[in-house]
């Protein structure tokens, strides 16, 4: 490959992940995440408790992204949507980038091998707090296998600043330290795999574990201090949160978004098996943890693609080098640059202007309704009435787009399941499955209005009920008011 040529087609794998991540926004928390944002910037302050819902005021509420929240709402504040947008999309684009420059492989094998990576998880990309995750993952492996290669490295000292910045930007801290553990335990299974004695590899050693050890220290550097660490573990621990929330769930492999986590699992391990070197200890503990990890639960699907792309794309490459003896993929080549490489290359990029045109007609569009899964009309029909009161939602994450555009009407649920406990969420879902009569937990709590999906079992009681009447109804919402 051509050595200009080769720069071009790196800026194209840039600019693809780019385009792939930049989408509309869709996530029903990324409202009271922006309204949360607001509050910090208005009064310097930190929330420490609940004041957007009427059934949980006041509880103490563990708000671990503001950062994240903070930040949302400054771009927001400035310069909009759009370039709240182009901002996360740009952060994924580089998680992936990073990811792509570990590998060891012809651009063009690791820059497929990328892409599959930004496609595995385009269901969980966007405006979101756990984009800084992704980021920050892919920086703690890039640094991390850096140290395990050379076994030594100022640069792995990087980690405990960054783990200051994580740990209030997303709960997802927790996966830095598992990363830096999963290199402690791979470098003396590398020595003894290599045949060399395991005190060679105590040397090596010294470094992360004190490495690790002041990441633990500085991760409580946050406004809840050490309480911090019981935070991830009530989540982890809570029944209700692991069965019921879609991130928390297993991969669904009967759905097609599921499709390119199979792709990148099984092209993986097939990159393993087939390549004539065999991988390391240390790439196969990080890699069956991280896939452990995802088909526990789905959320973790990004930090497998992290670690997934640079060994697929190196342990293909090895594959088909030795099948080709080198003639396929092979390495760069120096040469000088020539009108016809310029040609190619301008060609080469010319599909992009496409998805500029995606971009703009599609991604920076108003906000549809049916785009973000929010009951954008049936708001507007509240505001535009000044129908005020204690609103529930169904679903509960509609709840977000009420705190946000109306506060005036103070939510029964949103989708902090976290802050409101396993059984008062438990009680809702029994409500909104229709398990328990609907009348007496609405009733006790005060709800004035409710925002429901047409055919949910709350919109078919409230039709028949007495006391409830139907004000206003659209595609995706119908609203009820007490009589």
């Amino acid at each position: 490959m051509n050595k200009t040529f080769r720069n071009v087609f790196e800026v194209y794998v840039f600019a693809l992940s780019f385009f792939f991540a930049a989408r509309p926004l869709s996530d029903g928390d990324f409202w009271w995440h922006l309204k949360t944002g607001e509050y910090i910037l208005n009064t310097r302050s930190i929330p420490k408790t609940d004041f957007f819902s009427f059934t949980n005021y006041g509880r103490a509420w563990v708000a671990h992204e503001w950062l994240s929240e903070a930040i949302f709402y400054v771009i927001y504040s400035r310069l909009g949507f759009n370039v709240l947008i182009v901002g996360f999309a740009l952060l994924t684009a580089l998680a992936f980038w990073i990811a792509f420059k570990r590998s060891n492989s012809n651009p063009l094998i690791g820059g497929t091998a990328a892409l599959i990576g930004v496609w595995t998880i385009l269901p969980n990309v966007g405006v979101r707090p756990r984009i800084f995750t992704l980021l920050l993952s892919s920086v703690y492996l890039a640094l991390l296998g850096r140290y395990a290669r050379r076994g030594e490295g100022r640069e792995i000292w990087w980690l405990v600043p960054l783990m200051v910045l994580w740990v209030n930007l997303h709960g997802g801290f927790l996966l830095g330290l598992v990363l830096i553990g999963l290199t402690i335990v791979g470098i003396p299974l590398d020595a003894w795999a290599n045949r060399e004695k395991l005190t060679s590899s105590l040397p090596r050693l010294k470094t992360p574990l004190l490495v690790l050890a002041a990441c633990m220290a500085v991760a409580c550097l946050n406004p809840h201090g050490i309480w911090i660490y019981k935070f991830p573990f009530e989540i982890f621990l809570s029944p209700i949160q692991q069965q019921t929330v879609n991130d928390w769930l297993s991969p669904n492999f009967h759905q097609s978004e599921a499709v390119p986590l199979f792709v990148i699992i099984l092209v993986t391990i097939a990159a393993f098996a087939l390549s004539p070197k065999r991988p390391k200890m240390s790439e196969l503990v990080l890699f069956l943890a991280t896939l452990y990890m995802t088909l526990k639960s789905q959320r973790h699907v990004a930090v497998l693609a992290l670690v997934a792309v640079p060994l697929m794309a190196d342990y293909l490459q090895n594959w088909i080098t030795a099948r080709s003896d080198g003639k396929l993929f092979g390495p760069v080549e120096s040469t000088g640059r020539s009108t016809k490489s310029t040609i190619l290359t301008v060609l080469f990029l010319l599909p992009l202007v496409l998805f500029v045109w995606k971009l703009k007609t599609t991604v920076f569009e108003s906000p549809a309704q049916v785009a973000i899964d929010a009951p954008v009309k049936a708001v507007e029909y509240l505001q535009q009435n000044r129908i005020v009161g204690n609103t529930l939602t169904d679903p509960n994450i509609w709840g977000g787009y009420l705190i946000w555009k109306m506060p005036s009407n103070p939510v029964y649920i949103d989708g902090r399941i976290d802050m409101y406990g396993d059984e008062f969420v438990k009680e809702y879902l029994n409500i909104t499955l229709g398990y328990i009569d609907w009348r007496e937990p609405l009733d006790r709590y005060g709800v004035q209005i409710a925002i429901v999906t047409p055919k949910s079992v709350l919109a078919t009681g409230m039709r028949n009920a007495p006391d409830w009447q139907e004000v206003y109804a659209d595609e995706l919402a119908v609203v009820f008011t007490r009589r």
